[in-house]
Order: structure tokens, then C-alpha cells, then sequence
């Protein structure tokens, strides 16, 4: 069996012409194996259509270039230039017309081309996808899967993959503002926004083996979520991520900011920098595992010969929480100072657990008293079904970083060119990836209309 494809274009009205793209023949035995398109035939196919309808369109676009749109001078050819268009179905040569400039802008006019073009030629569906895959696998991987399923003068290497994802990543900070689109009409009553860091390896060993990088999400009212992240230190470029994302899901002056983080210092200096006005709250689950140490060696004295003490120790740990969780921080943190001035009593000397137990009571007391002001009554909100915990900020940093940069992708990166990659994760888990490069390129993936069916019908 053989079949041949003919691809029929028609330039002008009337006059249509014909391409044979490829020829297909089946004298094998039939088999799943040959049924259908083979994926190097379909590659063949698609190489082939895109040269055909790259070629018309650059011919026909240079010669319709006649006149100056200002004083209607017809335009005279400098020459032509050799130049390549990489696209998702191959590598397609162009013979580009270049023209001289016209005598009405200037006496010396610099002569132009009649398209676009750079050095390197690069259609947006190519970046997109390229962009969209590094920012959920490895660039090796990436460019293995682009390899198996595109035309082989498609295919890339991990460089190229990565240096085409930064380029998106540079591109995506440069048009922040531009691409901050609240994603409602009404502004949003109410945000919750949480705060936490991961840290991954550092390409140069030195001055830092690692460096931190703040991973963050915008909750509104609705449930839905705007994830953003930068580099700790990064500068207000960086900063202003978050600040951008609160835009775009809505809060405004008037817009009441939660603020949850696990108390650390650094993360609520971002967080003055960032939303001054906003409430602080500490994370509850935080709370809770410094609870933990301290009861661990309380749990470590001896049951038989001090029994009391360890009764009393673990009493008084778990009426010191209760305290906390309702509210009475003061009271709460009273008690753990009273807790840790009793266990180091002359006459507990000998019990060696109790010494454990008072220096892991003071970390927790320092850290309670930092963060005082940020303890609210967790029973209340927990009853009113109001968040309490950083569990959905975990879950943003496992995402974010651990995923695609920490794990079982053990990728060196540089604190200083990291955020354009981040860009691009942020934007592909947000689902607006797409929607920025609409912004970018007219004609880029058109939204369909739905209301035009029914209007139809």
C-alpha cells in the first residue's frame, strides 16, 4: 500500500498549488507494529508541512512590503539574508528580503529587514514548551523527551534547554507588573499569606555551600492560590514577587493580610518588608514540636525513684500548652519560666534528666517570648475553622524547591541567577505561563470564545 500527502496552498484566490510533502508505503506483513503513523514518519510529515508553510509565508510577507507607509515611496531591495526559524516541528531555512530605508525619515537611513528576526529565531510555541517541561524535570530530561517526539532538527541539548527556560525566566521579571492581573473583578476581603524557606546547594562552594530560598502562597477568600518565591537576600526585585502575587489575587489597601510563618527572624523581616500593616501569627505546629524536646526528657527520668518529679515536670509542660492554645500566652510562658527555675534546684542535682530538661525549657522560652506578640487564641480560631498551621506553606516549598531542585534532582544552582528559573515554576504551577506569553505575542494561543456556539446556534 502506499499513500501520498499533497499539501494544497493557495497564495492568491483562485490559483491554488501543489506540495508533496511525503510518501508513505506498507509492504510489510500487517502488524501493530505498522498500523498507522510511525513516530518517524509523523515527524517526517510535520518537518515537511512547516517548511512548505514557513517558506510561502516569508515569500509572500516580503513581497508585500511595496511602498512607505508615510509618504508612499515605493521601498528598494538591498538584498537578501539567510536566517533560521527554530520551531516544535523543525528547523526551517528563510531567505529574508532586506530593505533600504526611505529618504522621508532621514537622508542616511539604515536599511531593515522586511520580519522579524535576531539571532536566533525562536517561535513562541517552541519557548513555551521548553519553558513548561524544564520547569518540571531535569533540562537533560527535557530535551530527551523533546528529541523522542519532535522532528530531529528540533531536537536541543540540556544548555539549550536551560539557557531558553532563562531566557523566559528574565522575560517573566521584566513584565511583573504587566502580568499582575487580579484574577477577579471585586477586590479580595481577606488573604492569608505563609511564609518558609528551603535551602538548596550552591554552584560555587564558597563564600556558601547553600543558600535559602523564601517559598510563599496567597490564599483569598475563595480557597484559591497564588504560590511565589525569591531568593533570601535577593534584593527588592526579588521582594517584590510576593508583593505582586498579593496583587493578583486581589488584596488591596483595604484588604485585611494574615501573615502565618514558624517564627522565624529573617521571615518576619520579610514580612514588615513586605506587608507592614498585616497581622503576624505564629505557626501552631511549630509551637507544638518545641513542646516535644523538653517532654522527651522529662519522660527520660526515672518512673520508680523520682516519680513526683517526673509527674510534676510533665503536669506542669502540658498545663503550659493548654495555656497557649487558649490564649493566656503570658500566663503560659510564666509557667515555663517558674518550670525551668525549679528543675535547677540544688536538690535535683542528681537527676541528670531534669539539667536536659531546663536547658531544652529555656530555647523554648526564648523562642515563645520572640514571637509573643503573635500568639493568638489558637482554641477560638480552631473552632471557627480559621488556619492556624503552615502545613499549606510545607506543602508550597515541597512544590516550589524540593521537588524540582533538592531531591532526586541534585542540580547546583547560583543564588544569583536562580530567580528567572523560579519565575518560570512559579508561573507553570500558577497555571499563567501561558496566559504571559498571550501577553507577549499577538496570535499566541487564542482563547475560544465560548459564547460564540451559542450565539451560533
Amino acid at each position: 500500500m502506499k499513500w501520498t500527502l499533497k499539501l494544497v496552498s493557495e497564495v492568491v484566490p483562485g490559483k491554488p498549488t501543489d506540495y508533496e510533502v511525503a510518501t508513505i508505503e506498507r509492504i510489510e506483513k500487517f502488524s501493530p507494529a505498522t498500523v498507522g503513523l510511525t513516530i518517524s514518519e509523523g515527524k517526517a510529515i510535520l518537518a515537511g508541512l512547516q517548511k512548505q508553510m514557513v517558506t510561502a509565508q516569508v515569500q509572500h510577507h516580503g513581497a508585500s512590503i511595496h511602498s512607505c507607509p508615510r509618504c508612499g515611496k515605493a521601498f528598494r531591495t538591498k538584498g537578501y539574508y539567510q536566517s533560521t526559524l527554530r520551531s516544535v516541528y523543525g528547523n526551517v531555512g528563510m531567505r529574508i528580503r532586506r530593505l533600504r530605508g526611505c529618504s522621508c525619515v532621514g537622508a542616511r537611513q539604515n536599511s531593515f529587514s522586511a520580519m522579524f528576526t535576531n539571532k536566533d529565531p525562536t517561535t513562541p510555541e517552541l519557548k513555551y514548551l521548553t519553558a513548561k517541561l524544564a520547569a518540571l524535570l531535569p533540562f537533560g530530561k527535557v530535551a530527551d523527551v523533546l528529541g523522542e517526539l519532535l522532528p530531529l532538527s528540533a531536537q536541543t541539548t540540556p544548555n539549550t534547554v536551560r539557557n531558553r527556560t532563562m531566557k523566559v525566566g528574565r522575560r517573566l521579571q521584566r513584565s511583573a507588573e504587566a502580568l499582575a492581573v487580579p484574577l477577579r473583578e471585586a477586590p479580595c476581603e481577606e488573604v492569608i499569606v505563609g511564609l518558609d524557606g528551603g535551602y538548596v546547594r550552591s554552584r560555587h562552594p564558597r563564600p556558601e555551600r547553600n543558600f535559602e530560598v523564601i517559598a510563599g502562597k496567597v490564599l483569598d477568600d475563595e480557597g484559591n492560590a497564588t504560590h511565589f518565591a525569591f531568593v533570601r537576600s535577593g534584593g527588592s526585585e526579588a521582594l517584590s514577587s510576593a508583593s505582586l502575587a498579593l496583587r493578583r489575587s486581589g488584596a488591596n489597601d483595604s484588604t485585611l493580610v494574615t501573615v502565618l510563618t514558624d517564627g522565624d527572624a529573617g521571615l518576619r523581616a520579610i514580612h514588615r518588608q513586605l506587608v507592614p500593616q498585616a497581622e503576624h501569627m505564629l505557626d501552631w505546629f511549630h509551637i507544638s514540636m518545641k513542646f516535644q524536646n523538653p517532654k522527651q526528657f522529662a519522660k527520660g527520668i526515672n518512673e520508680t525513684t523520682d516519680a513526683a518529679v517526673r509527674d510534676h515536670a510533665l503536669a506542669q509542660l502540658e498545663r503550659a500548652k493548654w495555656r497557649l492554645w487558649n490564649g493566656y500566652t503570658k500566663r503560659g510562658i510564666t509557667g515555663l519560666v517558674d518550670l525551668e527555675y525549679w528543675s535547677r534546684v540544688q536538690c535535683f542535682e542528681h537527676i541528670l534528666p531534669l539539667k536536659k530538661v531546663a536547658d531544652a525549657l529555656l530555647n523554648l522560652i526564648r523562642y515563645l517570648e520572640s514571637n509573643a506578640d503573635s500568639m493568638p487564641d489558637y482554641g477560638n480560631r480552631y473552632r471557627d475553622r480559621l488556619r492556624i498551621s503552615t502545613g499549606f506553606v510545607e506543602s508550597t516549598v515541597n512544590e516550589i524547591i524540593a521537588k524540582r531542585m533538592v531531591k532526586k534532582q541534585q542540580m547546583r544552582w547560583s543564588r544569583h541567577t536562580v530567580q528567572a528559573f523560579l519565575n518560570v515554576r512559579v508561573h507553570v504551577l500558577n497555571a499563567t505561563l501561558e496566559d504571559a506569553f498571550r501577553h507577549w505575542h499577538r496570535g499566541f494561543r487564542p482563547l475560544v470564545d465560548l459564547l460564540q456556539p451559542a450565539a451560533a446556534a
